[in-house]
This record gives C-alpha cells, sequence and structure tokens, in this order.
C-alpha cells in the first residue's frame, strides 16, 4: 500500500462535520441520540472465543465479506459488538469491501471472564493479544484500527506502545472522542451536567463489579459500590486499580492515559473530538503532539458531543464512519479531488 498523506506545518484539519438539523448542536442531544436512541439494523456475527495464556478468554464478533482487508472495532465504556456505532461500522465497513471484527472486552461479550483482572482505559494487552491471533490465523494484507472513547485510546496507546514493532499489516487507526487523560476526563465527568451519565455507567459497572467481589472478597475488600452509586475517581480507586494490579489509583491513571504514546506512534492515525464533549478535559485535544509527529492527524469539530457526531434524525449512514472511511481512502490512494480538498490543513 502506498500512503499518499502529506503533512503540511499545521497539525489541525479542517472541521468537516456539518450538522444539518439544529437540534443537534445540543451536545447531550447528540450523545443520547447517538448511543442509545438510533436506529440501526442488526447484525448477524460468527464469534469467535479466543484462550489467554492467563486462562481468561476474549469473544471476537466477526462479518467477513471474504476480503484481504480488515476493520478493528474497539468500543467504548461497557460497549460491545451489538452496540449502535459498533453494528454501525460493521455494516458500513462491509459495504466499503471490509471484512469488520469487534474485539469484545472481558465481560463485555454477555459472559463473565473468568479472573478478577477485566478490561480497562490501558488493558492494551488484550489488543495486542487479539491482533496477533488474528495474524496467525487469518491471512489479512491490511488491518484499520477504529476506536471509540474508551476504545480510541486502547488503540493509540497499543499503536504507540509497539512503535516499530507494530506488525506491517497495521496502516493506519482513527478515533473518536478520546479521553486521552484519564484523570482530567474523570475529573471532567463528575460535574453536575454529566450525572446522567454517570448513573448510568455506574449501573452496569456497579453489577459487574459485585459479581466480582463475591469471587474474589478478598482482593476486593474495599470496594463498597451498588446499583448507581459513585462515580468514576470512587469506581477506579477501589474497584479498577486493585482488580488490575495497579498500586495506586494515580498509577493506573497515568499508565493506562495514551497521550504519552502519541509521540511513539508511526502509522496514519486519525484522532476526532469535538469541542462540546462534555467527557474529555482540555488538554485531550493533542495540538502539540499532532504538529510533533508526522504521522497524527486531529480533527477538532464544533458540535458532536461525545461519540455523538449526529447530523439529521433518520440517517443512513454515520459521519463517523463516512469519516473514517474517507481517511482509510486516503491511505489507499483513492481519494477524489474533492475529498482531499476536505483534508487541507488550517489554522487551529
Amino acid at each position: 500500500m502506498q500512503l499518499i498523506l502529506r503533512r503540511k506545518q499545521v497539525p489541525i484539519l479542517e472541521d468537516t462535520f456539518k450538522i444539518k438539523n439544529r437540534a443537534f448542536k445540543n451536545a447531550h442531544l447528540n450523545t443520547i441520540y447517538a448511543s442509545l436512541v438510533r436506529w440501526v439494523p442488526r447484525v448477524k456475527f460468527t464469534r469467535e472465543r479466543i484462550e489467554n495464556a492467563e486462562g481468561d478468554f476474549l469473544d471476537l464478533d466477526w462479518k467477513k465479506t471474504g476480503s484481504k482487508k480488515l476493520v478493528l472495532i474497539l468500543a467504548g465504556l461497557e460497549g460491545k459488538s451489538t452496540s449502535l456505532y459498533s453494528r454501525a461500522a460493521i455494516r458500513y465497513s462491509n459495504k466499503q469491501g471490509w471484512d469488520a471484527v469487534c474485539m469484545n472486552y472481558r465481560g463485555c461479550s454477555g459472559e463473565p471472564n473468568r479472573l478478577l483482572q477485566g478490561y480497562h482505559m490501558g488493558a492494551t494487552e488484550d489488543v495486542k493479544f487479539t491482533v496477533n491471533h488474528i495474524l496467525s490465523i487469518y491471512n489479512y494484507d491490511e488491518i484499520v484500527i477504529l476506536g471509540y472513547s474508551l476504545g480510541g485510546n486502547l488503540a493509540l496507546k497499543y499503536i504507540g506502545e509497539e512503535g516499530e514493532s507494530l506488525p506491517k499489516q497495521i496502516k493506519g487507526s482513527v478515533s473518536f472522542s478520546v479521553p486521552m487523560d484519564i484523570k482530567k476526563s474523570n475529573e471532567r465527568l463528575n460535574k453536575w451536567y454529566n450525572w446522567h451519565y454517570i448513573k448510568w455507567f455506574m449501573l452496569t459497572l456497579n453489577y459487574k463489579a459485585n459479581q466480582k467481589k463475591k469471587q474474589f472478597p478478598e482482593a476486593l475488600q474495599d470496594y463498597k459500590g451498588f446499583f448507581m452509586s459513585g462515580n468514576f475517581v470512587y469506581f477506579d480507586t477501589h474497584f479498577t486499580a486493585p482488580a488490575n494490579g495497579f498500586k495506586t489509583v494515580e498509577e493506573y491513571w497515568k499508565l493506562s492515559s495514551c497521550k504519552p504514546h502519541l509521540p511513539n506512534i508511526n502509522v496514519p492515525s486519525l484522532i476526532i473530538a469535538s469541542h462540546d464533549d462534555t467527557f474529555i478535559s482540555d488538554n485531550c485535544y493533542p495540538k502539540k503532539e499532532a504538529q510533533n509527529n508526522e504521522h497524527l492527524y486531529l480533527e477538532i469539530t464544533r458540535y458532536g458531543g461525545h461519540c455523538g457526531f449526529v447530523r439529521n434524525f433518520f440517517e443512513k449512514h454515520w459521519w463517523m464512519e463516512e469519516r473514517a472511511f474517507q481517511f482509510i481512502a486516503n491511505l489507499e490512494g483513492k481519494t477524489s479531488s474533492k475529498s482531499a480538498k476536505k483534508l487541507a490543513f488550517i489554522e487551529a
């Protein structure tokens, strides 16, 4: 594959997200409509379970077209293959002639994982294990990773950690709404205008954590969450960090954030974030990192919410998938002159 993307001096891409219905200028409507309301047809998956050396498993949900090209989808917090944006990405990838697979995180495929260790913001060992499995079993020439929120953090951290050792089949990545500074983003999520998101996430997170506490009471004796109680600071302090072998919550936040790994990314990677995203902190817009790394591309949109980017009611295709494949087409040298103009660099 010949890469045709060329850098100029300014690292910020033109905002190509254009609202068609003024209602979606509201960040909360955009976020909630995309994740809960919008209708996306179901996908008939083929499930593959892979076992790791520690005695745990990951479930991969496949939808193939017979292609030599693959999109690997990494969902957001508590996301899975059946999430609306995952289904939309899989269906759109197939229409573009690509195979698609969603890596369901531990405990997110409909069955609890076996170990105390689960998925978290920095669990790139599971991404690496999945990629290596795919490459050892299947014969793909090109792999592109699509990451949403937590999944975007995993994608960027994995690619940055691997650096020069990244498998040659991985040609690039596209990540949306990435909370790349976990500590600061958790503080932002604790603001009053995000209370409904916190309660929604805590419902399923506390349920799963209490199931783990029944299995491993000694390891989680300080965790006392229930129903919709707590927030991410409490949850990470008393569950995520101890369950995944971190000495402190500060260590978990520091070691799991992808931002320190951005300078080491060496394949074209597009990062998309909206100005009105109420989840991520101000330092999650990596302008300096994009300016200093020729492989990073940053597009900051005016609207879009958190992993929303809905333009209108009853759209057939989401802007996120259209934008991702516009970038992928650039990697393959298939960009039209009209699309190329949209990729021109402008001042931030």
